[in-house]
């Protein structure tokens, strides 16, 4: 059992300023220390405050580095993981109480007004480890729905939360699989638009990259109402993914089938 957890932020925004060097460097450095056994270097999505990256987060004790670069690694290792003392010059402050200690990042200014919903996971557990998703409740709604419930019964769930689209036209959700259910074909398809319509805007892509079992559930359970359906994301080639080499199916320019 590792004695510390330290999140690389491996978003779109933190990628661009370096953190596959960072993440680079502190392998580097932990081995080199002898610490490989004790201390977990996690790639994981979006923290959201892309201005400070690269940013590092280590648990337990959530400390926040920001704007880390890699000759800052070989001080953070030595100090902080080896020594246990915190290299303060490099924490975003306002972590910082008054008092010298450490606030949590849910009393920050940027993180204490928002309710994360959809971006719940992103930044906080390994995207390509289905483990840590389902450590987080992950796949426990389909269970639900395959074991407990029938496909009417998942619709009128729908519609009684009111869950609408968020393409604009605001189409209610449980209608939409209603109509499907009631239409009579022999294949029919769920089918997950994973294009950006703002260029550079990765709205999608902080999901896709940052929470992808989320998504593989949604779609899942958005095809159980209706028989013989098949299940399949496109993404446009002009979206290269961050998760280069990666296994997800999501991190794939095409399309993915089951």
């Amino acid at each position: 059992m590792y004695r510390s957890h330290v999140l690389v932020c491996g978003g779109t925004g933190c990628t661009s300023s370096g953190s596959p060097k960072i993440m680079e460097a502190l392998q580097y450095e932990i081995n080199k220390q002898g610490l490989e056994d004790e201390i977990a270097v996690v790639e994981t999505g979006c923290h959201g405050l892309c201005a400070l990256g690269p940013i590092m987060i280590v648990y337990p004790e959530a400390t926040f580095y920001s704007m880390v670069q890699p000759e800052d690694i070989p001080e953070i290792v030595s100090e902080h993981f080896l020594k246990g003392r915190v290299v303060t010059r490099l924490l975003y402050q306002e972590t910082v109480s008054a008092g010298g200690g450490i606030k949590a990042l849910s009393d920050t200014d940027f993180y204490k007004k928002q309710h994360r919903i959809a971006l719940r996971n992103c930044g906080v557990i390994n995207p390509e480890n289905i483990e840590e998703y389902i450590g987080t409740g992950g796949y426990q709604a389909l269970g639900k729905v395959l074991t407990e419930m029938t496909p009417d019964d998942v619709i009128q769930t729908l519609l009684d939360a009111g869950l609408r689209g968020r393409g604009g036209a605001g189409f209610p959700t449980g209608l939409k699989w209603k109509l499907c259910k009631q239409n009579d074909a022999d294949q029919k398809y769920v089918c997950c638009n994973a294009d950006e319509g703002d260029p550079g805007a990765f709205m999608d892509r902080s999901v896709l990259e940052g929470d992808p079992h989320a998504l593989i559930e949604a779609m899942a359970i958005a095809a159980t109402p209706s028989a013989q359906t098949r299940v399949t994301s496109t993404c446009a080639p002009s979206i290269p993914s961050q998760w280069t080499g990666s296994t997800l199916p999501f991190s794939r320019q095409g399309r993915w089938n089951c």
